[in-house]
């Protein structure tokens, strides 16, 4: 079986749950202004995104491949299992592969890997758009995909299984929000940070805090919260209380559209504007223009 040619920075497991009947998504662009239809095969990827070149020269097409599916799979089994039950608050251990999958998402971003690449061209950098490439992936998802694995083994050492942003994440209270009415939107951007825990509030100007909401300018460990849409009617939402908290489903969209950063999708058969929804074209155009300021996609 030939490598695949395309390669997906959001998982197609999670678009599909977003996808109308007839297996299609209506796609808005963040860094770009268009709509249209889209099957999930043709979003949120990047021909040849995760190719490295070897030391011999070689291009490598599958070894990440393989890899994050291994995760993704491992996810939308757990996704599945949430989905069937009716847990309001979750134990993350019994879901040990959605933090890692949150991680991976961040780090195999086209936004972190095109700011990546705009300050080792700033650096004056040498190699090829490919080598470089390579040692961007090679210090993001590779990185994550190797404390995953090292996560699973019970004799390796606690610097190998750790993660920055699995510890983070795995240290606040997990709580499912569940709508009865399919009413969520996914974007490329898959935990949304947002805000500023209050503890940490006073250190930020007020434009600090504004900017904020679109996951800029703040530490994860210093986020207030974060929100991960999962099918149109469940969602996560992680935060540091020690209550469960809800949120309607329009500020959950509100997040997912200021987290995006390439694009937003919701199923074909929705249309705008729906007040079940929220406000999603102003979200968007707000979004355009925090997105316009931030590195283009690599």
């Amino acid at each position: 079986m030939p490598a695949p040619k395309r390669h997906h920075f959001v998982p197609q497991m999670l678009l599909r749950n977003f996808a109308a009947a007839d297996g299609n998504l209506l796609v808005f662009g963040i860094d770009r202004d268009v709509v249209y239809r889209s099957r999930t095969l043709s979003i949120g990827q990047v021909k040849g995104g995760h190719n490295r070149v070897l030391p011999d020269g070689t291009v490598d097409r599958e070894f990440l491949e393989r890899w994050m599916s291994s995760l993704e799979g491992a996810a939308a089994a757990e996704i599945a299992a949430l989905a069937a039950s009716k847990e309001l608050t979750i134990n993350v251990e019994d879901y040990p592969s959605l933090p890692w999958l949150a991680s991976l998402q961040h780090n195999r971003s086209r936004a972190l890997m095109g700011y990546l690449k705009s300050r080792l061209e700033a650096e004056s950098t040498v190699g090829s758009d490919l080598e470089i490439q390579t040692a961007i992936l090679d210090v993001t998802a590779r990185g994550v995909l190797g404390a995953w694995e090292s996560s699973k083994d019970e004799y390796a050492s606690p610097q190998d299984r750790w993660d920055p942003m699995v510890a983070v994440l795995s240290n606040m209270r997990w709580d499912v929000l569940r709508y009865r009415k399919p009413r969520l939107v996914v974007s490329d951007g898959f935990a949304a940070q947002y805000g500023i825990a209050p503890q940490y509030s006073d250190a930020y100007s007020r434009t600090l805090k504004n900017w904020s909401k679109h996951g800029v300018g703040v530490p994860q460990y210093q986020a207030e919260s974060f929100t991960i849409p999962l099918t149109p009617n469940l969602a996560l939402h992680l935060h540091h209380g020690s209550e469960r908290k809800y949120l309607a489903a329009q500020s959950v969209n509100q997040r997912t559209v200021y987290a995006a950063r390439s694009f937003v999708a919701m199923p074909s058969d929705w249309a705008l504007p729906n007040d079940a929804l929220g406000d999603l074209d102003t979200w968007m155009d707000t979004q355009r223009l925090v997105r316009s300021v931030i590195a283009k996609n690599a």
